[in-house]
């Protein structure tokens, strides 16, 4: 049951759908978590904020988000930039999440396995939301009405080609973070199945977990089957001489999963939700697929357009930027690309600083890991180093590095919990420790 605290109160931080009366649903994690310590521990605690690796974080956050305010006033912009708005909206997450942990991570020999369990299942969580409001339609009008009205008027709007399904996730950001952040589900996953002999997430539960994860990326959108792929190779890397035990040992259980699957697909669905499955989902997440079955190309509409979303700067951009968007700056057309976004608003510098910012949540990790001997050093090491790739790659399509309030949340989780863990087995005072 306090497993389901646990989901609960993370899905309501991450994911920060709007919430009746409170306006986001990270204040209403706060509201649960101060009940669950007065209540239950009989004090409210602030320990995690004392912990500097949070201290630092909050801190580099807001001198982000300041530096971003003076970009915009240097340049005559309008202060209140899309940056700067998702980089206070971040903030505010981040200090929900902090206030949380002693309620996420109770135990600290564990903190870092339990904090990977409840991502999974966080991510399995919104798997299940967004696969019953695809298959109900009652339940995916429920979730679309949750939605602004600008904003469904935005969905519905056939100029924009958008399927109508992709806002049944209850998140409040559904078309490029929610899938990205599917990914670091994915790279945390298989890290917890390379644990030996775990049994957080291991035999049916696991089977369960990677389908609703894989059914939440199809419905949301195909960026995440990147973290996905990612994490595949990371297993692989660390078990390749396991393999083929491995592909004997659950062959016959992935058999019997697809065996499950399509029984299901025929037998349990009805004939409308087979044709949505088959006229709606699979040419949008598979797009890749059928562009090659029906062309003999393996391409997709948002990789073919991205290659015009690269083009020159001038000189002049690139040092200074112009304290706004692309669509803003008459000079230049659109694009969706990160770096050319945080480079059109604040220059090589600004972007260096996001750059710097972004490394802060993997120092420490990065850093105890390499100075590991042990082999679970070693895998942690490929992790974190996988974790910040991933985000670099995600700057190739959409502005990414430092401003992915779902990511850089998961990140500062999965980056406290493994300190927490470290520092109890050395047993060092952890909240001393930066």
């Amino acid at each position: 049951m306090k497993l389901l605290l646990k989901v609960i109160v993370l899905f309501l931080i991450i994911f920060n759908f709007e919430f009746p009366i409170l306006y986001y649903s990270c204040t209403f994690s706060i509201v649960l978590c101060s009940f669950y310590y007065f209540f239950i521990r009989k004090s409210i605690p602030f320990t995690y904020f004392t912990f500097r690796y949070n201290v630092v974080l909050l801190i580099a956050t807001f001198l982000i988000a300041l530096l971003t305010a003076f970009i915009s006033v240097a340049h005559g912009e309008d202060i209140l930039s899309a940056f700067l708005k998702r980089l206070v909206l971040q903030g505010y997450m981040l200090t929900c999440l902090i206030y949380a942990l002693p309620l996420l991570l109770e135990k600290e020999s564990n903190a870092f396995e339990d904090a990977i369990q409840i991502v999974c299942y966080t991510f399995a969580l919104q798997g299940i939301i967004h696969l019953t409001g695809f298959l109900v339609p009652s339940v995916g009008d429920f979730l679309f009405s949750m939605k602004r009205p600008e904003f469904q008027a935005f969905i519905s709007n056939p100029a924009y080609n958008i399927d109508r399904f992709r806002a049944y996730a209850l998140c409040g950001s559904i078309f490029f973070e929610l899938p990205a952040a599917y990914g670091i589900a994915c790279i945390l996953f298989f890290r917890l199945q390379l644990k030996e002999g775990q049994q957080y997430i291991s035999g049916w539960k696991s089977y369960v977990v990677m389908f609703l994860i894989f059914m939440g990326i199809s419905l949301s959108g195909r960026t995440g089957f990147t973290g996905m792929f990612i994490g595949f190779v990371f297993y692989l890397i660390f078990s390749w001489r396991k393999v083929l035990n491995l592909l004997k040992k659950v062959v016959w259980q992935g058999l019997a999963a697809i065996a499950i699957l399509l029984a299901a697909f025929y037998f349990i669905l009805s004939p409308v939700q087979r044709l949505a499955f088959t006229e709606e989902l699979f040419p949008f997440a598979f797009e890749a697929y059928y562009n090659y079955r029906d062309f003999g190309e393996l391409r997709t509409s948002s990789s073919d357009a991205l290659e015009a979303h690269y083009f020159n700067l001038n000189d002049d951009t690139l040092l200074k930027g112009h304290g706004a968007t692309e669509h803003q700056v008459a000079n230049y057309g659109h694009t969706d690309a990160g770096y050319m976004n945080h480079l059109i608003f604040g220059g090589i510098f600004y972007l260096l600083f996001l750059i710097i910012y972004q490394f802060l949540y993997f120092r420490l990790p990065l850093f105890f890991t390499k100075q590991g001997k042990k082999d679970e050093d070693r895998i942690d090491f490929v992790c974190f180093l996988f974790l910040l790739a991933y985000i670099f790659i995600l700057e190739y399509k959409s502005a990414s590095i430092g401003t992915l309030h779902i990511i850089e949340v998961l990140y500062l989780f999965i980056g406290v919990a493994y300190l927490i863990k470290y520092y109890w087995n050395e047993e060092e005072n952890y909240l001393n420790k930066i």
